[in-house]
């Protein structure tokens, strides 16, 4: 295992170069050069062309390829245009409420989907399964920001006006300690609940599919003739199986973690990477843009090695030589 997870990193290197070259094209297939709102556009010209000098915008497009590579290799990703701060710095601050809102999302999606996916397979024909099957048809439905305006009509700005709207933490607030981490943690609900009720459709949905296909199998049955209890057979036998297709959707979710809330995040003005990749997008921040689509290849194709070492690790007849 560890000689194929050495070569998968290896063979990621290449792939991440590609990714990397591929973004550079993008963003310089931009209209305008990515440091033109650096500068007043009533500015003399001279200092113009001496900024396009500073940043190798007159070098020639490999060049220019190679001085943003190697200074993200030794983690210079340059400067934000929007906030005039190193954009390692900045991704950097925006990182602890990202992961903390996609980590308690994707909680949400595996506790309910997996139980429930599990459920709707076993009960397969009855209300159960429907009523299981119609709900996660309407989760389905049901736009993440959709859900969170809903959320917070009822739970923040009108109705009952329990949990905060926006934000970490409360403006201002000099709470420390287990006061701060509850602050905080009000603040999560609303945002992670939208993110979360929004993603059990599809889990639930992987997870009943694959547990009718396994629930079919014939060791299953010779399981069941031996006398084994049904819990047993379905959690230690069939669930071990089904969560192939689970692992993949988990393995791919990952750079959701950090930038999957874009609308979500800029709804609540959560303070995460979501956010941040909006602001980038309306400001045109080049340099940031640049820095968190390498960020999300990296986490893609990292999702993808895990994923391989997860199939492993439930399905004792994928072995990695």
């Amino acid at each position: 295992m560890a000689g194929f997870i050495l070569r998968r990193l290896l063979q990621l290197v290449p792939m991440l170069l590609g990714a990397s070259l591929l973004i550079f094209a993008v963003i310089r297939l931009a209209p305008g050069d990515p440091y033109s709102g650096l500068v007043d556009p009533r500015a003399d010209p001279a200092k113009i062309e001496e900024l396009r000098r500073r940043h190798c915008l007159d070098c020639p497009l490999p060049q220019q390829y190679w001085r943003w590579l190697s200074h993200a290799a030794r983690g210079d990703l340059g400067t934000s245009i929007r906030f005039r701060i190193p954009v390692a710095q900045l991704i950097g601050d925006r990182l602890g409420p990202s992961i903390a809102l996609g980590v308690t999302a994707q909680s949400i999606v595996l506790l309910a989907g997996i139980p429930f996916g599990i459920l709707a397979a076993v009960r397969r024909g009855t209300w159960v399964d429907a009523a299981v099957t119609t709900c996660s048809l309407a989760f389905l439905a049901i736009p993440a920001f959709f859900l969170g305006l809903l959320l917070l009509r009822f739970f923040s700005l009108g109705g009952l006006q329990v949990l905060p709207s926006a934000g970490f933490t409360t403006p201002g607030s000099l709470l420390t300690g287990p006061a701060r981490f509850l602050d905080a943690a009000r603040h999560l609900i609303l945002p992670a609940t939208a993110l979360g009720v929004t993603g059990i459709a599809g889990l639930m949905s992987h997870v009943r599919s694959a547990m009718l296909e396994v629930l079919r199998q014939d060791y299953l049955r010779t399981a069941r003739a031996k006398g084994l209890p049904e819990r047993m057979v379905i959690y230690r036998h069939a669930l071990r199986n089904a969560l192939m297709p689970v692992i993949t959707l988990l393995g791919l979710n990952l750079p959701a973690l950090l930038g999957g809330a874009i609308i979500t995040e800029s709804l609540f003005q959560w303070p995460g990477v979501g956010r941040l990749t909006y602001t980038a997008l309306l400001e045109r921040d080049y340099p940031v843009l640049m820095a968190l689509n390498l960020l999300f290849a990296a986490l893609t194709l990292l999702g993808s090695l895990l994923a391989d070492v997860g199939y492993a690790a439930v399905d004792p007849r994928v072995r990695y030589e």
